[in-house]
């Protein structure tokens, strides 16, 4: 919950700074009506997706503790968002069709997902889920049961230490770790958010081609897409990865027995990661409440030959 609390004001801050630097194309009134309406209807389920998943990522972190203590549910708030968004624009985009009767002509092309995946985002997306994965294998490994025997609940440590100048055998084990009984839900929720990724992706791909006049601005609503659900799926894992690895560095951080090498690493290794995700996954959260949007002018534009403001015609 301190994680939480730390967040809000870093994401204030990234949706200031997101509104500010928001990408904004205009256009004629009269100009890609079709590809407009398209876009506006994609927008409309995504912005829905969106609100439906802070309402639940919302539930699940006031309400989640009174069903489940143990904090299991409570972790899957940041899921519940990502899945939010990801249902709304894969909706969208399987909804978005030209009209009927609407004589089009399209580019003989091939459109694939790698194609349209931006290398930034995705690389800052693989190695996010790649130290999700670490950090939840680690906990895995070397978790054990608690007190009432749920598996992985605990960190259990055994080794002999100096008493009164005679070699004493203790143990000791504390929670909670961020074991089996944390990383089999977790897993499972972030597995069925990477199904929801390939499909909102090749959603966005297979989607009809506007009239040839509106290829380029297609192409760019495209790339907007495949942003926002990087950045859903860029949420969801720094979300989830900042509070699990702000538990497994307060559990090594207070061990009683000499730690081994890996132990050492990985303690360090989540202290840093843990602050970095929270920042990372507030930024995030401001970069999908302020999308790129598409803008409509009033008036048409002027045509060659119409009389300007100041008297001479456009040429």
């Amino acid at each position: 919950m301190g994680l939480t609390v730390l967040s809000l004001p870093i994401a204030l801050v990234a949706f200031v700074v997101a509104l500010a630097r928001r990408h904004v194309v205009t256009v004629g009134v009269n100009e890609h009506a079709e590809l407009v309406r398209l876009a506006r209807r994609a927008r409309a389920w995504r912005v829905g997706g969106l609100l439906l998943g802070l309402l639940l990522g919302g539930l699940l972190l006031l309400l989640g503790q009174r069903v489940d203590s143990l904090g299991r549910i409570t972790a899957l708030a940041p899921a519940a968002l990502g899945a939010g968004v990801l249902v709304g624009t894969i909706v969208g985009e399987l909804t978005a069709r030209p009209a009927v009767g609407v004589r089009r002509a399209a580019v003989v092309e091939t459109r694939t997902v790698r194609g349209l995946l931006p290398p930034v985002r995705t690389g800052l997306l693989a190695l996010s889920a790649l130290l999700f994965a670490g950090v939840l294998g680690a906990g895995a490994a070397w978790g054990s049961p608690d007190s009432l025997g749920r598996a992985g609940r605990a960190l259990a440590e055994q080794c002999r230490v100096v008493v009164d100048g005679a070699l004493v055998e203790t143990a000791s084990s504390r929670g909670p770790w961020p074991g089996s009984f944390y990383a089999v839900p977790l897993a499972v929720a972030l597995g069925l958010l990477a199904l929801l990724v390939v499909a909102a992706l090749r959603a966005v791909a297979r989607r009809p081609r506007p009239p040839l006049q509106s290829l380029g601005l297609d192409s760019t609503l495209r790339r907007w897409s495949t942003g926002t659900i990087l950045t859903a799926a860029t949420f969801t894992v720094l979300g989830t990865l900042g509070p699990v690895a702000g538990v497994m560095a307060l559990a090594l951080g207070a061990a009683d027995c000499p730690q081994g090498l890996g132990q050492v690493v990985v303690r360090w290794l989540t202290l840093g990661v843990a602050p970095l995700a929270v920042v990372g996954a507030a930024a995030a959260l401001g970069g999908l409440l302020v999308t790129p949007t598409l803008r409509v002018e009033d008036l048409p534009r002027p045509l060659p030959g119409d009389p300007a403001p100041v008297g001479a015609p456009v040429r």
